[in-house]
């Protein structure tokens, strides 16, 4: 797949989530409000974030594309993780304002709310968020997209939500058929406590993932050992007198570095060691895809 295809078919993703995000969020705090739901709510304000992140997202999917210039003499690869960090975070502190809230709900007693409009919301946005994420997942799959990835889980997380929702106020239709109707009142808050847990899980792992990028840790992972397989092999045949490397992964870019010590000036002309270079450029593009590269030869061991 070129990789124009891939940034086209990376933006139609996140265009999608953009105008689902702007369905679902207006229903969702429309119908909290209108049913005094806080449970639609949550899931309304969880889309409502989603919309902000998802622009941002379709903003960066645009920045990462550019070569780099003055300003940015590495490249935009960078902002990719960092932006998935601040989502991370946003969604997290989204679930623990919202389990306060519903543990201070349960509390005072909870509230009632107006059951048939509030079945038709979860069904609705149960329905759409499911969609647009199994859409978005076979797409970030197609062109190994990390935003679009990380966009998926959070239309997973919000079609948990209103899934739950949803199982929630039909638990409320059997409660009332069975006579415990005084129980109702705390299905919301318990819905709204439990949710925010759950929904929790997904962002705790985007931040796992991506801080390590921010923080440059070396990636433990299939590039990482053909990287150390291949600068070995090249060492013994060609007799490096040694070497060090450094690989990390920022984004959909990884950078590395390798520091190759010979000593004999006369066998190492610069058309050897350019040689050297294409001949790991060759091995490892296929895993690395778009690498930063430096490949750097010196005399002294103080510069490995």
């Amino acid at each position: 797949m070129t990789i124009s295809r891939k940034i086209s078919k990376e933006r139609m993703a996140l265009k999608l989530s953009l105008a689902g995000t702007i369905l679902v969020a207006s229903l969702g705090i429309g119908y909290g409000l209108y049913v005094d739901s806080n449970a639609i709510l949550l899931d309304g304000m969880f889309s409502l974030l989603s919309m902000g992140m998802t622009g941002l997202s379709l903003y960066t999917a645009f920045l990462v594309t550019k070569p780099d210039d003055k300003q940015f003499q590495f490249g935009y690869a960078h902002i990719e993780p960092l932006i998935n960090v601040i989502n991370g975070l946003l969604i997290l502190i989204t679930c623990l304002f919202a389990f306060i809230s519903g543990v201070n709900t349960i509390i005072d007693g909870g509230h009632e709310i107006v059951l048939e409009h509030a079945l038709i919301y979860a069904v609705l946005s149960t329905i759409c968020c499911f969609g647009i994420y199994f859409v978005e997942t076979s797409i970030a799959k197609s062109v190994d997209s990390e935003l679009v990835k990380v966009d998926s889980q959070e239309w997973l997380v919000d079609g948990i939500l209103s899934a739950a929702i949803l199982v929630g106020f039909i638990l409320v239709l059997i409660f009332d058929s069975m006579g415990y109707t005084r129980w109702n009142a705390y299905i919301d808050p318990i819905l709204v406590s439990t949710l925010s847990i759950a929904a929790s899980i997904l962002p705790i792992k985007v931040l796992r993932r991506n801080l390590k990028e921010v923080l440059l840790v070396a990636p433990q992972n299939k590039a990482q050992r053909h990287v150390d397989r291949t600068i070995e092999r090249l060492s013994k045949a060609y007799r490096f007198d040694g070497y060090t490397h450094h690989l990390a992964k920022t984004g959909r870019q990884y950078d590395l570095e390798i520091n190759i010590l010979v000593k004999d000036d006369s066998l190492w002309t610069t058309k050897r060691q350019d040689h050297i270079r294409q001949i790991i450029w060759d091995e490892l593009s296929d895993d690395l895809g778009e690498t930063w590269l430096s490949v750097s030869f010196t005399g002294q061991e103080r510069w490995l």
